[in-house]
């Protein structure tokens, strides 16, 4: 089913973290050290966590040749996360396609269980290691927020002021490897600059994979008791072959609410 294997390609292509796009930034040196000391010092004061709970409402949005939505399905879910382990629990499901909207909850469902068993495959199929910066077809944290001393030397950051929508002062900043290749990924991030915490950001490929003409990642974040970077959106737009799949147009954008991190220990 088109539906499955398009789920199945976003599986493989993997989740994240991370907008605004901007005009071309200036490079301020002194004062872009100091907003990355500033960054890496936030994170490092962040506080870890492997067990939350939220409602997300899921919108994929299947395109045509010419950019058109051909097919959009609304998922309603309530999401577990135990021990870093993923689970959703589908409330409601519905498409619609040629102008006709119905309900495919049960089968959606369905669907979803056999998703979640072939990735419990595929992941204990994987090797336990992987080499330092590499990530296959995940994402890993260093290239998501490339801030620490020992990740800098890899990128290029540039940085303009901007403000927000309520009038807040906000850091737009840029970061670009130099190294272009499908392993390496740019980023903009809008950035509070009182409390440096992370709000929205972009990221796409130094170098689309080939048959990709298009891939991004973008996120929204919140900071949750003042200590945990949890997810307020997330949206994902890809226009590509991949493997043996017909090529690929879709946007898919998740928005959490009622996001709870629990005490380790406490999630059942």
């Amino acid at each position: 089913m088109r539906q499955q294997r398009h789920a199945r390609a976003l599986g493989r292509i993997g989740t994240v973290l991370l907008l605004l796009a901007a005009p071309p930034l200036r490079l301020l040196p002194a004062e872009v050290d100091a907003l990355l000391d500033g960054l890496a010092a936030r994170l490092e004061r962040t506080a870890a966590y492997k067990n939350w709970t939220a409602a997300s409402t899921q919108t994929v949005i299947e395109e045509d040749r010419k950019g058109r939505p051909e097919k959009i399905t609304v998922v309603s879910k309530a999401v577990r996360v135990t021990d870093g382990r993923r689970q959703e629990d589908i409330l409601k499901a519905v498409v619609t396609e040629d102008g006709r909207t119905k309900d495919i909850t049960a089968t959606y469902e369905l669907e979803a269980r056999e998703r979640r068993r072939e990735a419990e495959r595929r992941a204990a199929e994987e090797p336990g290691s992987r080499p330092a910066g590499r990530r296959g077809n995940r994402l890993v944290i260093e290239d998501i927020l490339p801030f620490s001393a020992a990740r800098r030397s890899a990128y290029s950051f540039g940085r303009r002021e901007a403000v927000g929508p309520d009038g807040r002062r906000l850091v737009l900043l840029e970061a670009k490897a130099k190294t272009k290749d499908d392993m390496s990924w740019n980023g903009t991030y809008t950035i509070d600059p009182e409390t440096y915490d992370i709000l929205r950001a972009e990221l796409r490929p130094s170098k689309l994979p080939r048959l990709v003409k298009e891939l991004s990642v973008q996120a929204e974040v919140e900071i949750l008791d003042g200590k945990y970077f949890v997810l307020k959106r997330t949206k994902f737009k890809v226009n590509g072959g991949f493997l043996f799949i017909k090529r690929v147009r879709m946007t898919v954008e998740e928005v959490y609410s009622d996001v709870r991190v629990l005490d380790p220990g406490t999630a059942t």
